[in-house]
């Protein structure tokens, strides 16, 4: 039955991995389309993405005794916010920015998304509480 469960739960982080990289795919080409910058764009889809991961934390602690709790944590917090919020996109426009000695920029990326990050986690464990 062990088999079976873990393969259940690579189901669902695999899901909803696909669901979160669609959807960055998606807003990130309609930022495009608007001409905002890579690292606005990378900027904005991870703090939204922060921001429903506060959410959705916030009501995990409420559903947290039913049964399927932990593949809601699954699907939605690791696969879909997950995929979302890639960390690799980000640690990729830092590593081009500091190729093209603009370390200033670099700085200014790291600190504002990690700060606005934070924010936006906390607004949506506020929001949902």
């Amino acid at each position: 039955m062990a088999i079976f469960d873990l393969f259940q739960d690579i189901l669902l982080v695999s899901f909803g991995a696909i669901l979160g990289a669609n959807i960055r795919f998606f807003i990130y080409k309609q930022f495009e389309k608007l001409n905002f910058s890579k690292s606005l764009s990378i900027s904005i889809i991870n703090s939204f993405s922060s921001f429903l991961l506060g959410f959705f934390i916030s009501f995990q602690t409420r559903i947290s005794s039913y049964n399927f709790s932990y593949q809601l944590l699954l699907l939605i917090s690791i696969g879909l916010l997950g995929s979302l919020s890639t960390f690799s996109a980000f640690v990729d426009e830092l590593f081009n920015l500091f190729m093209q000695y603009k370390f200033y920029r670099a700085l200014k990326l790291f600190c504002i998304s990690l700060i606005s990050g934070i924010i936006a986690l906390g607004f949506g464990l506020f929001l949902g509480n």
